[in-house]
């Protein structure tokens, strides 16, 4: 702990013992509470010292010691980058979460659209063909860029250019052109009616950013937004530091200023929690929590999430040419024995997944469980027993390194040796292995993750195997790709529910009768924060937003 931390905790502890003598103290416990409501976009991994703290102390009206210090966060993965429109990793979404808006943020708690940079809820044409937005106004860029329906237009056409790499280029799909009557209205017109465009909006990969500086800089190492905080400096894998946008529309943070720094040890950066070096863990694996249970000061958290872990088969482009076969992928999913890993290895803080599509996203229903392949390691057995030679064949097995995978991949590699398959484990560091897992020929199954930021289904399917759209992991057959895109185009071009669902579900059965994917469970967000904090949380799709952050009295 540095040393004005430890003078401001001991003169914080003797200002409550005083009260407490007095008779004035309350009864209730300090920190936030479980607000029981969403990652970003992406990948669910849990994370991931020498800068300036990029703000100034003065002026604070605040009585809390605390207020005007730097809010330190610990990461255990590294972030790919600070532009939101080219990056879908967790980490990634973390910093621009505070820097960056959209034109909606969904409620935590009812899962409804609130508008955000937009001033009001979208209005639709009566063919659903044009989506008219009007916009707040009196917004400015952190470079002084005015906020209106050019910078809009701008940011959707950058999605939509295929040139230039959009992380989520789904997004724009649908959107055939856009107006801007006037400074603060856009009017989108569609190729088809989207019954997922207000979810898009919604979406972290459709943050709005300033067309000055996406032009001027390079907005992965030098971000500008409208949000709350403001990007003051980072170094590369390993820090980056913001401080609170003070002329912020929606008033300035509370907290001034906050250090996200990258610590892949977890049990380094509890120790940091422990010291007083660290503030938040915004994810802590279930192994590490009766230990930050012990730690006086820091409270141990979970929020609901919809998210879902799940093993991907290759039927295409694998090492192992037995991947082709589909009994072959079925006895490595009757293999794995997830019940056991949310049993024993997640203690609770999970839910076993049945379906790709879990209960807390549009389309399901609990119909989709019907088609889960189920653990049946003597039916796996008997697969291989049947054909000689399938069992002396290596499979490749991918993992990112990242705890929260690293634990599944030992114990799913356990599962398949038990089962009497041949599997190599090849463990790689997080960022690689964004990348190499969408490489041809590279490894035959892996674990990959997905936290639904809008909670519909079709933005789940589309992202992850769609063959033109989607993350390219698991390559399909030609004739299997025709039909998943197929059932995904019908499920969101239309604002029709029962023609939506019905389609997702349909996707759904796809991948699990054909053993493309075996889910295995849905999270719960776990994380950690100093109790001199108040209103700590992550919202259902794994984002935290520290602006909605404070200080305990």
């Amino acid at each position: 702990m540095n040393a004005m931390k430890k003078i401001l905790c001991i003169v914080l502890a003797l200002v409550m013992c005083v009260g407490m003598l007095a008779g004035c103290g309350g009864g209730g416990s300090i920190g936030g509470s479980d607000d029981g409501g969403a990652i970003s976009g992406g990948d669910t991994s849990t994370g991931g010292d020498t800068s300036t703290d990029g703000g100034s102390d003065e002026g604070t009206a605040s009585t809390n010691p605390e207020v005007g210090t730097t809010f330190e966060i610990a990461l255990t993965a590294a972030w790919t980058g600070f532009d939101p429109l080219r990056t879908n990793d967790s980490a990634s979404t973390y910093v621009n979460a505070q820097i960056y808006e959209t034109l909606y943020r969904i409620d935590p708690e009812t899962g409804a659209y609130n508008p955000l940079l937009a001033a009001e809820l979208p209005s639709f044409s009566e063919d659903g063909l044009t989506v008219t937005v009007k916009l707040r106004e009196g917004i400015t860029f952190h470079d002084g860029t005015p906020f209106n329906s050019e910078a809009v237009k701008h940011t959707f056409m950058l999605i939509k250019d295929p040139e230039f790499g959009s992380a989520r280029a789904s997004i724009a799909n649908s959107i055939d052109s856009i107006e801007c009557p006037d400074e603060y209205t856009v009017v989108f017109h569609l190729t088809y009616e989207d019954g997922v465009i207000t979810a898009k909006f919604a979406h972290t990969n459709s943050a709005i950013v300033s067309p000055t500086a996406q032009a001027n800089q390079d907005l992965m190492i030098n971000p500008v937004g409208t949000g709350p905080y403001k990007f003051v400096s980072s170094v590369s894998g390993s820090e980056v530091v913001l401080t609170s946008n003070e002329e912020y529309w929606g008033g300035a943070p509370e907290i001034k200023n906050v250090k996200m720094t990258i610590i892949t040890e977890e049990s380094t950066a509890i120790a940091r929690m422990e010291t007083g070096e660290a503030d938040f863990m915004p994810g802590l694996s279930v192994e590490q929590i009766s230990r930050v249970e012990a730690i006086s000061g820091v409270a141990v958290d979970t929020s609901e999430a919809a998210n879902i872990y799940y093993l991907a088969l290759r039927p295409e482009s694998y090492v192992n040419p037995i991947m082709a076969e589909p009994e072959f992928r079925k006895a490595i999913a009757m293999a794995i024995d997830k019940e056991g890993f949310v049993t024993y290895t997640m203690e609770g803080y999970a839910s076993v997944a049945n379906s790709v599509l879990g209960p807390k996203i549009y389309g399901y229903s609990p119909e989709c469980e019907d088609v889960n392949i189920d653990y049946d390691p003597e039916g796996a057995k008997a697969i291989l027993d049947a054909h000689p030679g399938w069992a002396e064949e290596e499979i490749v097995f991918l993992c990112p390194s990242t705890p929260a995978y690293a634990k599944m991949g030992e114990y799913f590699q356990a599962n398949l040796l038990a089962a009497g398959f041949n599997v190599k484990l090849e463990s790689i560091e997080w960022s690689a292995w964004l990348t190499e897992s969408k490489t041809e020929n590279r490894f035959d199954i892996t674990l990959a993750a997905w936290s639904n930021v809008t909670r519909d289904g079709s933005e789940l399917m589309e992202p992850n195997f769609h063959s033109v759209n989607g993350a390219k992991r698991i390559l399909f057959p030609a004739d299997v790709a025709a039909e998943i895109d197929g059932y995904i185009e019908a499920s969101k071009m239309t604002s029709d529910e029962a023609t939506r669902k019905d389609n997702l579900q349909k996707v759904n059965a796809l991948l699990q009768e054909n053993a493309y994917i075996q889910p295995i469970y849905n999270g719960t967000n776990i994380f950690c924060y100093n109790e001199l904090y108040t209103g700590v949380t992550r919202d259902v799709s794994g984002v935290f937003y520290v602006v909605d952050f404070g200080y305990a009295e």
